[in-house]
């Protein structure tokens, strides 16, 4: 199976699945395509579980992605920007100071937690790192 026909196949499976969310379940667009995946993603390992699917052409080239160079360099962006797409501007406009000192605050708060979560860990297993 060559590239072209695996990300054809995943885009087809996409839009079937946003097309049922749509049309019958009704669910918020990110979640009826979760489900959708989660649901086609179990019925494929039954199914190569019993042996009516060889999934070993899947399994080998899943092997070959390097998953946090393709979500760092490849999708992050995509998604940030799919993201930002749904911010209503008045709405963050009007609440952009808390959400300013919020952000801040938070970035500060989970850099410390991290780095003093690391630096414990480090000192636990032994390496001495300066804090």
């Amino acid at each position: 199976m060559t590239i072209f026909q695996i990300i054809s196949i995943l885009l087809t499976l996409a839009a079937i699945g946003g097309y049922i969310n749509y049309k019958y379940l009704n669910l918020p667009t990110t979640i009826g395509q979760m489900a959708f995946a989660l649901f086609i993603s179990l019925v494929t390992v039954i199914l190569g579980s019993k042996g009516w699917i060889d999934l070993h052409a899947a399994h080998n080239f899943i092997e070959q992605i390097d998953f946090s160079e393709m979500l760092l360099h490849g999708m992050l962006s995509f998604l940030l920007f799919a993201g930002a797409l749904h911010i209503n501007l008045n709405d963050l406009n009007s609440v952009r100071v808390s959400v300013g000192i919020m952000a801040t605050i938070g970035v500060t708060m989970a850099t410390f937690i991290t780095g003093s979560l690391a630096w414990l860990a480090a000192d636990f297993v032994g390496l001495q790192l300066p804090y």
